[in-house]
């Protein structure tokens, strides 16, 4: 029977056990679970120096982060740190909470009584559920995972209220651990660290286009030893170093010690400077804007959490700066550095001349065997893969599309394991938080295809949906007058107040979110046949429409398009972190979905030389060509006898073409749409069209993008190509 006593203080045999696991240099997992009242006091006995507090209700005098401010967390060190999940759960709260706690320290998780939690009112809920639900409408099953795994047996302090006190465990590992002493490198933590520093300074002092890429897990000091050696390089002269990442937190640590090895202070603008040479951070976008060449002169650039990044960004780069260092951390916070080895390195290894590799393996921060970091990659699932392989025919012998129970999905860990790590290594950013998004939000339905082989069952395709839509009246006249914008409904929103369809909001949509095929099964079919079954189950439920909208890429564009979907917006603003624009892509279900799909389409196409010529003239033109491919042909407008003489001039003879601009851009566009200019033209003479006579590019600009010789090879191509294009559609007629 339970013991009703009150529960000694904690601090006490918590201060006398913490020593041991110094010496070990491991971190020990505290779970305080009991009443509010009760567990929060518990943890304000808790809180010592160098305590870091991350959520509601800190004690007075302690350091303490809100939930949404606990990613600047990550950099710094702290002996403890408290997690107040009372009230509210935040995952990408706790992962950061976790990377701040130091050797020999603790980290310490407040949570309601577990039985209780799964059904409790989770404040921090209201961040991820779409209008009009609330908190209290989200599902279970995230927080009942989380509670049996809490309340499994393992290697942690469990203090329940209520029961006695148990002793605190003390750590598997009693021999002392103490940093490695790495020779001829008094800053690097670890012979792996060293290493990496020599291999990034052979990139810094080699020729161009043979880049590193450094791989490892968290806290092996892998951005400590882009801050080394990015310090080394401007000690020896050799020039400006550029560091970019999703995020500026992110590399907080690389200029952290790169300061410590220089001694030097950072620029007002966090820059650092070793006489004529510069260290500094800059968004992916800017690198890859119009003003990149004021950057060109720089000897290094340095690529943080690059698997957070879309392979069309990472290309991008590598193609601006020849000596890159692309450093990723394997099932870490920002992203999967599986996606990054499954999606870009094949790119990267057909691209540069040679390609070396680096793996850190070896804890600096902390001992191998770490139970905190055991504890946080099982609860967060940082280490989700998808199967290691598929079973023989898996694909001809696989279960139909099936809809998931979010419940039955999070008990069985093999499963889920391999259902999110599909879609971990299938999109470019990924945060613990979206797990929780994905199994308990209210407007969200899961799918997967599975072998149908009972004793060797594996996930082959995943897919998450949202649905949107579905608004009153008032309110979607408040989102196209851009007075309101609500949490989700992305694509009926976006297609009113950016694609100016003022009726999208008030029809019902499913959005599928993510989708993925397991390498092993892709081009067979699957993913299209898991997007059927989608849309069919959309359609059976009185849904108007079914979409997705997702950063510009070549492959994924073709993909939706062979699914059924029709380009309905491209969005002039790149992504700051992915560098892409966003497409927006729908089919339709119901008669008012394929109408409003049709309507958004052609419009799509008669409002694309406006906007080519002003909001979309930084857009690569080849993206521009390869939505005019996958658009369904729209009308080629008649033209008059002047204007088709004028087209004839520009093509067979020297007619300026300038000149004819106005009759160019209203036929060029339709055409490009047209089955015949596909199979006359080659993608990049499509590109060469658009960028000359839609986007108005300087035709110097042009000649250097698509390797001609100057102005007058562009012209001499242009002409060429239109030729090319009235012949087939000539023909086609």
């Amino acid at each position: 029977m339970a013991d009703t006593a009150p529960t000694p203080t904690l601090g006490d045999p918590l201060d006398a056990a913490l020593p041991a696991w110094r010496r070990a240099g491991h971190r020990l997992p505290v779970v305080v679970s009991g009443s509010p009242d009760w567990a929060l006091a518990q943890g304000h006995s808790l809180a010592r120096d160098n305590t870091l507090w991350i959520g509601p209700d800190a004690p007075a005098g302690v350091d303490a982060l809100l939930f949404r401010r606990a990613t600047a967390a990550l950099g710094g060190e702290s002996d403890r740190v408290i997690v107040n999940a009372l009230a509210g759960f935040d995952p990408d709260a706790l992962g950061a909470a976790a990377g701040r706690v130091r050797a020999g320290g603790c980290l310490v998780l407040l949570t309601p009584p577990l039985a209780d939690w799964p059904t409790r009112d989770d404040a921090e809920m209201a961040r991820l559920v779409p209008y009009p639900f609330e908190a209290g409408d989200a599902g279970p099953a995230y927080r009942t995972r989380l509670a049996r795994i809490l309340g499994a047996a393992g290697t942690r302090w469990q203090v329940i209220e209520h029961h006695p006190l148990p002793p605190v465990p003390v750590p598997d590992t009693p021999t002392d651990h103490h940093p490695t002493d790495v020779t001829g490198c008094a800053d690097c933590g670890s012979p792996d660290q060293a290493e990496a520093i020599e291999r990034i300074m052979a990139v810094a002092r080699g020729r161009p286009r043979r880049p590193l890429v450094l791989r490892s897990h968290r806290g092996r000091g892998k951005t400590s030893a882009l801050g080394l050696a990015g310090a080394r390089v401007l000690e020896a002269g050799l020039g400006d170093v550029l560091v970019t990442a999703p995020r500026r937190e992110a590399v907080a640590p690389l200029f952290d010690r790169l300061a410590e090895a220089t001694g030097i202070t950072p620029d007002g603008d966090g820059s650092l400077r070793v006489d004529d040479c510069r260290l500094r951070f800059v968004p992916p976008d800017v690198l890859l804007g119009q003003q990149s060449g004021q950057y060109a002169r720089a000897r290094l650039l340095l690529i943080d959490e690059a698997a957070a990044l879309p392979a069309a960004v990472l290309d991008g780069l590598f193609a601006r700066f020849g000596r890159c260092v692309f450093a990723t951390t394997e099932h870490g916070y920002e992203g999967s550095g599986r996606g990054f080895t499954l999606r870009f390195l094949p790119r990267l290894e057909a691209s540069a001349v040679s390609v070396h590799h680096h793996w850190l393996t070896t804890p600096i921060r902390w001992a191998a065997g770490d139970p905190l970091e055991a504890l946080i990659d099982r609860l967060l699932l940082l280490d989700a893969d998808p199967a290691e392989s598929l079973p023989d025919r898996a694909t001809a012998t696989a279960r139909p599309p099936t809809r998931l129970d979010p419940l039955a999905l999070a008990a069985d860990e093999r499963r889920l394991g391999e259902w999110f790590g599909l879609l971990v290594a299938a999109h470019y950013r990924t945060t613990p938080r979206d797990l929780r998004q994905l199994l308990d939000g209210p407007a969200s339905h899961l799918w997967s295809i599975e072998s149908g082989s009972a004793t060797d069952r594996a996930v082959i395709a995943t897919a998450a949906t949202q649905d949107e839509g579905g608004l009153p009246d008032e309110l979607a006249a408040a989102v196209f007058d851009g007075e309101r914008r609500l949490h989700g409904h992305l694509l009926p929103q976006t297609l009113a107040a950016h694609a100016g369809w003022p009726n999208w909001p008030r029809l019902t949509g499913r959005r599928i979110q993510r989708i993925a095929v397991h390498p092993a099964a892709r081009r067979q079919g699957t993913g299209g046949e898991l997007v059927a079954a989608i849309a069919a189950t959309a359609r059976d439920e009185g849904r108007d429409f079914v979409g997705a909208s997702f950063g510009m890429d070549d492959e994924l564009v073709a993909f939706w398009a062979a699914a059924g979907m029709q380009v309905l917006h491209l969005g002039q603003h790149r992504d700051h972190a992915s560098g892409s624009q966003a497409v927006v892509m729908a089919m339709g279900l119901s008669p008012a979905g394929k109408a409003a799909v049709e309507r958004a389409a052609a419009g799509f196409v008669d409002r694309l030389p406006t906007r080519a010529a002003g909001p979309l003239r930084h857009v690569e033109p080849e993206r521009l060509a390869t939505l005019l491919a996958v658009t369904p042909p729209r009308p080629v407008p008649a033209l008059t006898h002047d204007q088709h003489r004028q087209l004839i001039a520009c093509a067979r003879h020297r007619h300026h073409l300038d000149a004819a601009l106005d009759t160019l851009r209203a036929w060029l566009t339709p055409a490009l749409t047209q089955p015949a200019a596909q199979r006359a033209l080659e993608p990049e003479r499509r590109a060469l069209l658009i960028g000359r006579m839609l986007q108005l590019r300087d035709e110097t600009t042009l000649a250097q993008r698509f390797g001609l010789a100057g102005r007058r090879a562009v012209e001499a191509t242009c002409r060429e190509a239109l030729a090319r294009l009235l012949d087939a559609l000539t023909d086609q007629r």
